[in-house]
């Protein structure tokens, strides 16, 4: 029995990873992976994915998750170099910082989960949000650990901390974002689960009468 549980949750998790990449390569080819705000700032949902499938399948998933987002990134800057994103053909800055977002957002929900009186939605919510807004930072300190001649050059002699308040709108934007739909996803899936839970009692408790 614990054979065939571990089995099943593997092939869950392969699932997961398969359709939560799948959806990030997606939305990475359509317009659907970038919003454009009506006051003219355009905020990503690439890193949604990696986000929700560490909440539903765990830090290892969505590191495989995070993995297809940054080789894709890699790959969409090798296609069209032009300006900072050019800089995204180093997988030191593409790959790391995706691979480093999982196990952020993990840390950060299964923190959160502790707290007994908070809801899973509210905890994935939160942990989406933060882990969103960590995940800008990590990408700026790539670019400038690995790249930061070219950085500077590009952003007219800006510093790292100049960058990071550059780009403050648009993670704060995205985290609301990622929030938003990793809550409702986990909100939904938590109480489709309760129910379930609940039925699989009342079918047990009449077996037994």
């Amino acid at each position: 029995m614990k054979d065939t549980t571990n089995k099943l949750n593997l092939n869950k998790k392969i699932a997961v990873v398969g359709t939560l990449g799948a959806l990030t390569v997606l939305l990475g080819i359509t317009p659907i992976g970038f919003i454009r705000l009506p006051w003219g700032l355009a905020i990503t949902l690439l890193h949604i994915p990696t986000i929700l499938g560490t909440f539903v399948a765990g830090g290892i998933a969505g590191t495989g998750i995070g993995a297809i987002f940054g080789i894709f990134s890699m790959i969409q800057a090798a296609s069209n170099p032009v300006g900072l994103d050019a800089l995204f053909v180093n997988p030191l800055i593409s790959v790391l910082p995706r691979l480093l977002l999982a196990p952020t957002a993990a840390l950060i929900y299964y923190a959160l989960c502790k707290i007994k009186p908070l809801p899973k939605a509210v905890s994935a919510t939160v942990a989406a949000a933060l882990a969103t807004i960590v995940h800008t930072i990590y990408v700026s300190f790539a670019l400038y650990l690995f790249a930061g001649t070219q950085v500077t050059n590009l952003m007219s002699g800006a510093g790292l901390g100049a960058f990071i308040l550059l780009l403050l709108p648009n993670a704060v934007a995205e985290a609301i974002a990622a929030g938003v739909i990793c809550g409702g996803v986990i909100g939904v899936i938590s109480v489709t689960s309760e129910k379930k839970s609940k039925l699989a009692q009342e079918i047990e408790k009449t077996s037994l009468e």
